[in-house]
């Protein structure tokens, strides 16, 4: 009986059980992965969610600063204009 044959049987098996068990481990990795993801991922939105909230009142104030800057600019030409009368009347 020749025993390349069976060598190579012997073979065939160990590697395909190696194989197999590689192939599990990679799965197992890649889930792990998956899971590791969704955490940083809700990580993230909650961090999103507290960086809105701290800049929202920010952004809040730079229109307010914005609305008094234009009501200024109307009370000067209001200012402007009653000079202006009252240069007239003179």
């Amino acid at each position: 009986m020749d025993i390349l044959p069976i060598v190579f049987a012997v073979v065939l098996v160990v590697l395909t059980i190696v194989l197999s068990v590689v192939g599990v481990q990679v799965i197992m990795v890649l889930v792990e992965i998956k899971r590791t993801l969704r955490k940083v991922n809700a990580t993230l939105d909650v961090v999103e969610d507290k960086m809105h909230a701290i800049t929202s009142p920010f952004q809040n104030l730079g229109g307010a600063l914005s609305g008094i800057k234009t009501g200024m600019q109307f009370f000067e030409a209001f200012t402007v204009w009653l000079s202006k009368g009252k240069k007239k009347d003179e």
